[in-house]
């Protein structure tokens, strides 16, 4: 009974407080359309967030020898398929891995970092992280190696070197 009465009071000053919470959901769709193509971006990104890049500003840059790529996800998961090229440094495990990935990032290269698509938000933490680093050119493509294979780009299975090396 208790219960039902504290639901009761709960819905009842929902209803009349200003700014109270919807009763139907309105979940966000990761996509938002710009004038040029379809960007995904997490409910979680901030205004001051690394910039979010669509599937063909990623492409374009990927085919840049400039352009680092950072793949965000576990080891075992580079290891099933990555975008060309990309470097491994696993947001789970940065620790580890930056003292022997940090060289081969230099400050003055544009970086985009990556994880595994739409339902993976650590490309977004790396990208953070690294800007909190001292890296100012960093980008973010959210899509990832999902977008990435849906789009039938070629994806790489080669083992990622061992931290450190």
């Amino acid at each position: 009974m208790f219960v039902i009465a504290a639901a009761a009071l709960g819905a009842a000053r929902n209803a009349i407080a200003p700014g109270g919470i919807d009763w139907i959901g309105q979940w966000a769709d990761p996509f938002i359309s710009s004038s040029d193509s379809t960007i995904a971006r997490p409910t979680s990104a901030l205004p001051n967030d690394p910039p979010f890049l669509t599937f063909e500003q990623a492409k374009a840059k990927h085919s840049d020898p400039k352009v680092i790529f950072v793949d965000a996800r576990y080891p075992e998961d580079y290891q099933q398929g990555h975008m060309p090229g990309a470097i491994l440094l696993p947001f789970e495990m940065f620790d580890g891995f930056w003292p022997g990935v940090e060289p081969r990032l230099p400050r003055d290269r544009e970086i985009v970092t990556y994880c595994a698509g739409t339902d993976c938000e650590l490309s977004l933490f790396l990208a953070r992280l690294l800007r909190d680093k001292g890296y100012e050119h960093v980008e973010i493509f959210y899509g990832g190696a999902e977008l990435w294979k849906d789009n039938r780009m070629p994806m790489d299975t080669t083992a990622a070197p061992p931290p450190g090396a």
